[in-house]
């Protein structure tokens, strides 16, 4: 059994957690929120309320709600090209497309949200991160295949997701590898 002190020190979280904890709120909030309502018509009160926080939590983490939308999009590619550069050396290019696939199939409601929002993440989508460039032919070449990989996200999403994430990947190796 633990003691009152023992559990006081449980609750005590460091600045560092307590923001972390903080953020996370105001994540999930932001896009749950986006699920009903754009983002310009969701005021910071209505976030902070159900994020549970104070606006003052919010202005300590973040300046607008664009700045907090992007951490988000930030931290989900980020997340994405980490993994991927991971499993670079133990995957084929197949495999790499099929694991994007599987990881926006995961978080779809994440996605129709940055859609729905018409938000431009390609610009955040770098496969460059992932498969780097020598030369510039290589690093136009690198470009035109994130431009096509987007649309065929979006198209493959937009539709349905009606093919496995394996198919697809199968699909944009094809494709986008000759």
């Amino acid at each position: 059994m633990q003691t009152e002190l023992e559990k006081l020190k449980i609750l005590r979280l460091s600045n560092k957690e307590s923001n972390e904890i903080t953020r996370e709120c105001l994540e999930t909030a932001l896009l749950e929120l986006m699920t009903i309502k754009d983002i310009s018509e969701i005021s910071i009160t209505e976030l902070t309320q159900n994020a549970g926080v104070s606006r003052s939590a919010f202005y300590n983490n973040y300046k607008t709600k664009d700045a907090l939308l992007n951490s988000i999009i930030d931290k989900v590619i980020k997340q994405t090209c980490d993994f991927l550069k991971k499993e670079y050396n133990k995957k084929t290019t197949k495999e790499i497309y099929a694991t994007v696939f599987e990881a926006i199939k995961k978080a779809d409601r994440s996605f129709k949200v940055f859609l729905d929002a018409d938000i431009n993440i390609d610009r955040y989508l770098s496969l460059e991160d992932v498969f780097p460039s020598q030369s510039a032919q290589e690093h136009y070449k690198m470009i035109a295949k994130e431009g096509a990989f987007y649309r065929i996200i979006v198209e493959w999403f937009t539709l349905g997701m009606k093919e496995s994430p394996e198919e697809m990947g199968t699909l944009c190796a094809k494709i986008l590898d000759t």
